[in-house]
């Protein structure tokens, strides 16, 4: 991951960002039910940035992913406690996949769950996004139970608790190594 720098959304990003969502999502039009509604949400991910932490992953001057850590009492969907750290919005340009980009990603937001001391990590997402469900998987986040579909797509919701944040960064780092 040479030459990636994980760092703090600035509104001089939004076009950037937006445009890495909206790509990292174009592989599912054909899932969702009104893509054109859905991707237009897509499309707006730096609005995010008002209630959570925005963090992007720089390459060379261009953005090339982007999560959101939503903290403890910030606002949030009714499906999280309000003391939880919430993992929303994981995106990596499909052009540099691979290089570790979504790890350090998950690891940044799972650093700054660890420093305001939530309980547990969630985060909601879908059988068909199978790279990410393999991610979190892999650090240790378990499937609570299943949400109700959007838009079609079958959703669950995934929970890692605080005991469990410093072995993900471990694992994080080492798949990272590997």
């Amino acid at each position: 991951m040479s030459g990636v720098v994980i760092r703090a959304y600035a509104d001089a990003d939004r076009g950037a960002v937006n445009a890495v969502a909206l790509a990292a999502f174009a592989q599912y039009a054909g899932d969702y039910d009104d893509w054109p509604t859905f991707s237009a949400g897509i499309g707006r991910m730096a609005d995010l940035a008002a209630d959570g932490d925005l963090l992007v992953a720089e390459r060379e001057g261009a953005v090339v992913g982007a999560v959101v850590h939503v903290g403890p009492g910030r606002p949030r969907s009714a499906i999280y406690p309000d003391d939880w750290s919430v993992i929303r919005m994981l995106v990596v340009d499909p052009a540099a996949r691979g290089a570790g980009i979504g790890r350090a990603l998950v690891a940044a937001t799972l650093e700054r769950a660890a420093r305001a001391e939530a309980p547990a990590v969630g985060l909601h997402t879908s059988p068909i996004m199978a790279t990410a469900l393999r991610l979190y998987e892999g650090i240790g986040f378990r499937r609570e139970h299943d949400l109700p579909p959007i838009r079609g797509v079958p959703y669950a919701r995934y929970v890692l608790p605080a005991a469990g944040i410093g072995t993900a960064l471990a694992r994080l780092a080492h798949s990272h190594a590997a």
